[in-house]
C-alpha cells in the first residue's frame, strides 16, 4: 500500500486567502458597517423605541392604554418603558371562506388591533437591547401589563433613538 502525501502549494494558498477576504468583507458589512451602532458592541446606552401590535382586541377595552402609562412585562414583572403613542385600527381576520373554500380578509366587527409605540432607555449588548434586563427585539412576544390593561402582542418594529 502506498501512502499519499499532501502537499501544500499556490492553490491552496490562493484558496485560504479567498476564504479570509469573505471573511473579513463578511466582518465589515455585518459588524463593522456604518450603519451599526459602535455603542453596540461596546455594551452602551440608548434610547429605542418600539412599537408592539396587540391583535383582535374587544372594543369595550380598546381605548383602556393611554399615552404616559408605564409598560410593564406580566411575566418579569419588570419596567420596558413608556408608552408614547396609542393607535386602534379596526381588526383583520384572515380565514377560509367555508363555501367556495378561499381565504379571505373579513373585518370583524367589535374587535381592533392597537399599536402601542413605547420609549425605553435600553441597554445594548453585542446586537440585542435590553430594558431593565428584558430582551427587546422585532418579533418577540410581550406580555402587557398596564393600569386598566393586560394581554399579549408582538414587537413589530425597533428603532434607536440618535
Amino acid at each position: 500500500m502506498r501512502k499519499v502525501k499532501m502537499k501544500f502549494n499556490i492553490m491552496d494558498v490562493l484558496i485560504l486567502l479567498g476564504i479570509a477576504a469573505v471573511a473579513a468583507v463578511l466582518l465589515y458589512v455585518f459588524v463593522l458597517s456604518e450603519d451599526t451602532p459602535v455603542d453596540s458592541l461596546s455594551g452602551g446606552t440608548a434610547k429605542i423605541t418600539y412599537v408592539v401590535e396587540i391583535a383582535n382586541v374587544d372594543d369595550v377595552y380598546a381605548d383602556k392604554i393611554s399615552v404616559g402609562d408605564t409598560l410593564i412585562d406580566s411575566s418579569k414583572k419588570v419596567n420596558i418603558g413608556t408608552i408614547t403613542a396609542v393607535e386602534s385600527q379596526p381588526y383583520v381576520h384572515l380565514g377560509k371562506n367555508l363555501t367556495n373554500g378561499t381565504m379571505e380578509l373579513t373585518t370583524m366587527d367589535n374587535r381592533s388591533t392597537i399599536y402601542v409605540t413605547v420609549e425605553a432607555d435600553a441597554t445594548l449588548s453585542g446586537f440585542s437591547y435590553t430594558v431593565n434586563g428584558y430582551t427587546v427585539y422585532v418579533g418577540q412576544q410581550v406580555h402587557l401589563s398596564l393600569p386598566h390593561f393586560v394581554g399579549t402582542g408582538y414587537c413589530i418594529a425597533l428603532e434607536v433613538q440618535p
